[in-house]
């Protein structure tokens, strides 16, 4: 039923799309529902499932479409109509999207954490203590390694094939699924300790983008070493570590908590040290390792960067207030 639905919804906003395109015309809900007779007379799988069910998934696509409209003409970021029903293996997946829905603020508590994202540790927070990062994808990686054998044994589009597909996939789920409960966990955790968590405004796609391509001015056609072999190994390891799962779980919490979340620049936060602000790249001595080179200042060096992001949140929040 549901993908019978979702053939529907596809086959609905396809025709939307191609009819403004090619002719400029827009196509309503009522249009599309007066089609309803006719493709269940001719498609005895959509004749299978109530008529008025059919009718509520095309007021979904108009629903989607008006808000796209009113989004793009109020000059925000529009977010064009796309299914939100997925399958993933044998299982399925709705997506729901709620408005309205009233916060349920907690209780102050007075507190405010900096919070450094790392691969050595998911987190480290300003008052010392740190989440550990399981990396989920490595430990899986031998099963997967040779789950993805196993697949490229298998005869195409053959039902073994097909099984071994979907036992590679689990393996993939299963990763998932544990690192957006970890998220789920810190951040929860961080949300109930503290009234405002700040973090590194990240880049996280153009931190794991490619290594550019360096031409070899003596040889053309081909290319110096631009270090894209120990990048490979960072940008899997910060895939791995989930910042991107965990800051987007931390703001939906902080919202539904009327908790804040600030993000500040994350420029020389490892640099900079916490007791002088001090920056020089010779402070930062070992990857666990900071002394300050002009005080002395010593410290965990993710603590250290921590404590530095926590000051320039409470700056940030200070200078709005002030404003």
């Amino acid at each position: 039923m549901l993908n019978d639905h979702r053939d529907l919804y596809n086959s609905a906003l396809q025709e939307r799309r191609d009819a403004y395109q090619m002719g400029g015309v827009s196509i309503r809900y009522g249009d599309q529902s007066a089609q309803l007779t006719d493709i269940r007379a001719d498609d005895a799988d959509q004749a299978r499932w109530s008529f008025s069910s059919q009718q509520a998934t095309l007021r979904r696509l108009d629903r989607s479409f008006a808000g796209f409209f009113r989004r793009a003409r109020a000059g925000g970021k529009p977010g064009y109509p796309r299914v939100s029903v997925k399958r993933e293996g044998e299982r399925w997946y709705v997506l729901l999207s709620c408005d309205g829905v009233p916060a349920r603020p907690l209780p102050p508590t007075g507190r405010a954490v900096g919070v450094d994202l790392g691969v050595v540790s998911l987190a480290t927070l300003s008052d010392g203590r740190q989440v550990g990062n399981p990396r989920f994808l490595a430990r899986a990686a031998g099963q997967l390694a040779a789950a993805q054998r196993d697949l490229a044994r298998k005869k195409p589009r053959s039902r073994r094939r097909r099984k071994a597909a979907a036992r590679l996939a689990a393996g993939h789920r299963k990763v998932r699924r544990q690192r957006l409960d970890l998220a789920h966990t810190t951040a929860l955790t961080l949300i109930r300790d503290h009234d405002l968590v700040v973090v590194e405004a990240l880049n996280i796609a153009g931190m794991t983008r490619r290594a550019r391509a360096v031409p070899d001015p003596e040889d053309p056609g081909r290319y110096l070493p631009n270090g894209q072999s120990a990048k490979t190994g960072l940008n899997r390891s910060i895939l791995d570590a989930g910042w991107g799962v965990f800051l987007t779980v931390l703001g939906a919490k902080a919202e539904s908590a009327g908790r804040t979340v600030v993000e500040v620049d994350a420029r020389h936060t490892s640099q900079r040290c916490a007791a002088c602000g001090h920056v020089a790249p010779g402070n930062r001595v070992t990857q666990a390792g900071f002394r300050c080179t002009a005080c002395g200042h010593t410290a965990h060096a993710d603590v250290n960067a921590a404590v530095n992001i926590l000051g320039a949140g409470l700056a940030r929040q200070a200078d709005a207030q002030a404003a």
